[in-house]
């Protein structure tokens, strides 16, 4: 089975939805925006923590939030990870966040 999620960057920080509303979504974030985390990595184990009370022994992350980090842990989870291009339509703050030095 696959857990196939669209992680956005957004002003308060990254948040993620079911890929199947990816479209819906951007057009009205405040609907879908239900849990923000504060780096992309927290969101990434949030989905993979979703993926695996799911059941499913597949993690296909989109989106500018998603990040390589997660591989390692979807795999020592027993999840094979799937991670592609980041798509700037993803990242909806109305300005981009500042990198901590």
């Amino acid at each position: 089975m696959k857990a196939e999620f669209t992680v956005f960057e957004d002003a308060d920080g990254y948040w993620f939805v079911p890929h199947s509303q990816e479209n819906s979504a951007i057009a009205d974030p405040s609907s879908y925006r239900v849990s923000v985390h504060s780096t992309k990595i927290a969101a990434c184990r949030a989905a993979l923590l979703q993926a695996i009370d799911t059941g499913a022994t597949e993690l296909h992350l989109h989106g500018l939030g998603s990040t390589t980090s997660i591989k390692r842990e979807a795999t020592s989870s027993g999840v094979k990870p799937f991670i592609y291009w980041p798509s700037i339509t993803t990242r909806i703050a109305p300005f981009v966040r500042a990198k901590k030095a």
